[in-house]
């Protein structure tokens, strides 16, 4: 992965970022030292000396003089949000925003509700990715319409669902037609919300009676602490909740609750801990026909913003400072 990341930069900014991603102090490479540099980076367990200011100071890369050309077509270089997208699929894989896994799908799609109608059948999935979103139609057999409120993230949906329908507005208020879905499924929704109500009410009303709405958010744990700033992804800081507060906000919308929450933080610890070990894999082979056109800046921008916070959570996850939840809801049936 070093070694894909000094072609990326150019300079030294790959040992740099390996001394970083290692946890030791960083050493000017001198020539024998340089074809070393070349080795696989090890997972994260020596990170923990690293503080947010120093990783971002290490994560962004130097300023040259002059632009230098991203690929010899510039018609071919990816945009600065296509950059962006490129660099978190780099770490958790490709169609990924976020950490995922067999066990976590499992545990979703378990979760689903059957739906009637078969293709004719519609679900909405909110703030999700298109790895997700793949889980939810192969389990369902249905048509999705998908609510993104993230621009980039929109256009990597657009890129590879051409043909489905995309809704665009506040992650508050999703802007589904009333009554259209059998299902919603959303991740993290509460947990970027503002208004939190306001969410749930919308989701009522996007519904069929006997609608389910699948949530998987993430909420403050058991334990008691502070959030570390590393916390906050790069779309916006989280508003954390407890998860009794979802049944309460939820419950006063209208939804019935048709399960009791389950714990996800084990699986989603585990996913997030096997994207770092495969990190270099994922970097030379699952993205080598990106890597050549992504803009370097932003690329490295956001690489290294999303593994300090992963960082942390993955303490945050292991403590239970934070926890994932699931719960599976349902508008009555009328």
């Amino acid at each position: 992965m070093v070694a894909a990341l000094k072609k990326l930069t150019g300079g030294d900014f790959a040992g740099r970022f390996s001394a970083w991603w290692d946890g030791r102090d960083y050493a000017p490479p001198t020539e024998e030292s340089d074809e070393s540099a070349t080795s696989e980076m090890s997972e994260t367990e020596g990170m923990d000396d690293v503080d947010a200011d120093e990783a971002a100071e290490i994560a962004a890369p130097p300023k040259p003089s002059k632009p230098k050309a991203i690929s010899t077509d510039a018609s071919d270089a990816l945009s600065p949000g296509a950059s962006r997208i490129a660099a978190l699929e780099t770490l958790w894989g490709e169609g990924r925003f976020g950490p995922g896994s067999a066990e976590l799908s499992s545990r979703l799609t378990d979760a689903l509700p059957p739906l009637e109608g078969g293709s004719e059948a519609q679900f909405g999935l909110v703030n999700g990715d298109p790895a997700l979103l793949k889980q939810v139609m192969a389990a369902t057999g249905a048509c999705p319409v998908i609510a993104e409120w993230r621009v980039p993230c929109a256009s990597r949906f657009r890129e590879e669902f051409p043909d489905f329908e995309m809704v665009n507005g506040d992650l508050d208020r999703p802007p589904f037609e009333a009554g259209s879905l059998q299902l919603v499924v959303s991740l993290d929704a509460f947990a970027y919300s503002d208004h939190k109500s306001g969410l749930a009410v919308r989701m009522l009303r996007s519904l069929a009676p006997g609608g389910q709405w699948v949530v998987i958010d993430t909420m403050r744990g058991n334990s008691s602490s502070t959030f570390a700033p590393a916390f906050a992804s790069s779309w916006c800081e989280p508003q954390l909740i407890d998860a009794h507060e979802v049944t309460e906000v939820c419950e006063s919308a209208g939804f019935e609750l048709v399960s009791d929450e389950e714990d996800l933080s084990g699986d989603l610890l585990g996913a997030a801990r096997q994207s770092f070990s495969r990190f270099g894999e994922s970097m030379g082979e699952q993205l080598s026909d990106k890597l050549s056109r992504v803009n370097r800046q932003v690329y490295m921008r956001e690489l290294g913003w999303e593994v300090e916070s992963w960082k942390w959570r993955q303490r945050a996850l292991a403590s239970e400072l934070i926890q994932i939840k699931m719960w599976k809801l349902r508008r009555p049936a009328e």
